[in-house]
């Protein structure tokens, strides 16, 4: 059996080891632009960092092995075919036409099996100026190497990156940790991760950007970019120049289909090319795996556009497999995602706000403050959750994080809760490990269904942190936090009415807090607002909220830290 792999990224090569590991005497040929392959691309922003020290590190096996044309010739038995273009099929007589951008020859590869894993494209974004010299889109080792070599030689003192995307939020760690090099982030929304984050969790984003000496640009267009004599120079909407010495633009990917579009294979609303849950196209002997594909979101089935690696190698094993004559199946996609930023995690799982209003689900959300272990271990970390449910079956809709705790296994279970179509009734039956330095006795998604379920039954408002400071404006603010925690972290109080009384003379002090307005109660976590609530409540209080979360959950722009 022929076998053209078109692609030497995560899916396609995942494919070729696969189809050679289960049928020995297969050719397999993978066909790849580029002359460097097989690199890590999620590792990318880490080597411009100095996290990982050579760039052959992305490219190496655990054991230190150089993964190159070498090595899969003589360890997994499949020929690649670097410094090859694909630049067309004939799907009626069976073969790839190709061109050595070395030599500039042609070369005809026949198959009986073909694999399109052409990945993305950058989508550069129509700025005059965008294609000048200067101006980089971070897509390819190549990429990331040439930066860091003028970071090591002092060529670059200061750089404008456009998208404020997952790649933007780690480029911006990647030049200011390490390099110390003047950072400016140009985002066309009002928010960072606008599609991915809601603005209550993306203002802690932007909150520690600004920390970290971050010059922010939200809600700004970039007009224009000029090369001016000592760098280039971006004119934004507002009017204002920015001269840098490098922009990099990740304003996000597209699927790299122009192949497959080429030969008529059926693609999707999101331009990515539509396959069956074998990974077969509209062409029975045509596979297609990667960023260059659409999937089904796990929520609602509709298409949907990922560019996650780790998507990417399970598909590659799952084509693999099928041409093999196997039946592995891939399914719908809940679209889990994580990053490091800094000294926060941030992580999200299925639809944002924003994509739950655009597919027409009435919706409601719950908030919470947790520690990722018992509160007394000093290493213990905090993490700020929000949960999005449909109000009419409870239906699970998505889930964000961002914080100092460990938030991988939260990002995986709340993946998991989404493939499985699970409600917020539903979990409190989740079963979890515990042991004081790894977790607490109940785990977050089972707080977030208590909480629900408290507001409910109790009849108390969950405030999202970004309300609390749109409140009613005869409310009194009631803070029941200890007063050196009040002195640490001061909550700006508006024109709004404040009372300080701590939750343990609260019943003793209960006279003190206005009756007949909206009375929202604050602590720096949220459980003590809980107990705090039902004891208004319960001596006649009508109109009671608390501030989902606490006062944590409010981004550092907003409140003033008395403290290191």
């Amino acid at each position: 059996m022929e076998v053209i792999v078109i692609g030497g990224s995560a899916a396609g090569l995942k494919a070729a080891c696969r189809i050679r590991r289960l049928q020995a005497d297969a050719n397999v040929t993978v066909v790849v632009k580029e002359n460097t392959f097989g690199y890590s691309t999620c590792g990318m922003a880490y080597f411009l960092s100095g996290d990982i020290d050579q760039s052959k590190d992305l490219i190496s096996t655990p054991a230190g092995t150089i993964k190159d044309e070498k090595y899969f010739r003589d360890v997994k038995g499949v020929e690649i075919l670097t410094g090859h273009e694909a630049v067309s099929i004939d799907r009626i007589a069976r073969f790839v036409r190709c061109v050595d951008l070395n030599s500039n020859s042609p070369k005809t590869l026949p198959y009986d099996r073909l694999i399109i894993a052409t990945g993305s494209s950058p989508l550069l974004p129509g700025i005059p100026g965008i294609t000048l010299p200067g101006v980089e889109y971070f897509h390819t080792l190549e990429d990331a190497i040439k930066t860091r070599k003028e970071l090591e030689t002092g060529k670059i003192g200061s750089v404008a990156i456009i998208g404020g995307g997952f790649i933007g939020i780690e480029l911006c760690e990647a030049f200011r940790a390490m390099w110390g090099v003047d950072v400016h982030l140009v985002e066309l929304r009002s928010q960072v991760m606008s599609g991915i984050l809601d603005p209550e969790l993306s203002r802690l984003v932007e909150s520690e950007l600004i920390e970290q000496g971050v010059n922010l640009k939200l809600g700004c267009n970039c007009r224009e970019i000029r090369k001016v004599e000592n760098g280039l120079e971006l004119i934004l909407g507002s009017g204002e120049t920015i001269t840098v010495d490098r922009v990099i633009a990740v304003t996000g990917v597209i699927p790299n289909t122009r192949l497959a579009d080429g030969i008529g294979l059926n693609l999707g609303v999101t331009g990515g090319i539509v396959v069956n849950d074998r990974l077969q196209t509209s062409d029975p002997e045509i596979y297609a795996a990667g960023d260059c594909v659409e999937l089904s979101s796990a929520v609602d089935g509709k298409p949907g556009f990922w560019a996650l690696g780790s998507l990417a190698n399970r598909m590659g094993r799952i084509a693999g497999d099928n041409i093999c004559n196997g039946d592995s199946r891939f399914g719908r996609v809940a679209g889990v995602t994580i990053v490091k930023f800094f000294e926060l995690s941030i992580a999200s799982v299925g639809l944002n706000s924003d994509s739950c209003r655009e597919n027409g689900y009435d919706t409601s959300s719950c908030w919470g403050t947790f520690h990722d272990s018992l509160w007394y271990f000093p290493e213990s970390g905090k993490t700020h959750l929000k949960l999005i449910y449909d109000k009419k079956n409870g239906q699970i809709l998505g889930v964000q994080a961002v914080g100092s705790g460990e938030m991988l296994y939260l990002a995986d279970k709340a993946a998991q809760i989404i493939q499985a179509g699970w409600t917020i009734d539903k979990l409190p039956d989740l079963e979890q490990a515990y042991s004081p330095p790894y977790s607490q006795p109940f785990d977050p998604f089972h707080t977030m269904a208590f909480i629900e379920d408290n507001s409910r039954s109790a009849g108390v408002e969950l405030i999202s942190p970004n309300d609390f400071y749109d409140l009613p404006d005869d409310a009194v603010i009631l803070d029941v936090r200890k007063p050196e925690e009040i002195e640490a972290v001061v909550v700006q109080k508006g024109n709004h009415r404040y009372v300080e009384i701590p939750i343990e003379e609260l019943r003793a002090r209960i006279n003190e807090v206005p009756k007949k307005c909206f009375a929202a109660i604050i602590c720096e976590m949220g459980s003590r607002s809980w107990d705090a609530a039902l004891i208004l409540r319960r001596a006649g209080w009508s109109d009671v909220g608390i501030l989902a979360g606490g006062a944590l959950f409010l981004p550092k722009n907003t409140i003033q830290s008395k403290v290191d």
